[in-house]
């Protein structure tokens, strides 16, 4: 199969933010306050677990609904990957929002214990937020661009 630069471009994007999202929250955590700060943890329990919920229930809808639409949208070559990229999401939030769950009620006694290890858990935590919303944003498009063609070849 001959794969496009786009492809490529699209398939390493999140991991590729994730990675350098993790080498500078690493290398300059000590201006990074935010990382550290309860209130910035909260928030990101918020958002990875409403994410959570809400593509989960995407995710069921697609597999086990057969309405025109979805019929449609299941012919469309894209599909397998909104399918990928909706697990890939759902796993990965749930994830982030566990890490971000145990650092907000352990952050002080890991503080004490370890500043290193603090220093690389809210980096991953943090690079893992990054990889969430930026493939929650190639799932958007995906989606958008699935059923866009799908209207495409309805109104033809």
């Amino acid at each position: 199969m001959n794969k496009t630069l786009g492809f490529w471009f699209e398939k390493i994007l999140s991991y590729g933010m994730g990675i350098l999202t993790f080498y500078i929250c690493n290398n300059y955590w000590q201006k990074l306050i935010f990382l550290k700060d309860t209130d910035f943890l909260d928030k990101i329990i918020s958002i990875t677990s409403t994410l959570f919920g809400f593509l989960l229930a995407v995710l069921t809808l697609l597999l086990q609904s057969s309405s025109v639409t979805i019929e449609k949208m299941k012919k469309h070559g894209s599909f397998l990957k909104l399918i990928y990229l909706n697990k890939l999401i759902v796993l990965t939030s749930i994830i982030n929002c566990i890490l971000s769950f145990f650092l907000f009620f352990s952050l002080k006694l890991i503080c004490e214990k370890s500043e290193k290890i603090l220093k690389i858990l809210t980096s991953l935590n943090f690079s893992l937020l990054s990889f969430v919303l930026i493939n929650t944003l190639l799932f958007t498009i995906l989606f958008y661009q699935i059923i866009i063609s799908d209207e495409k070849k309805t109104s033809s």
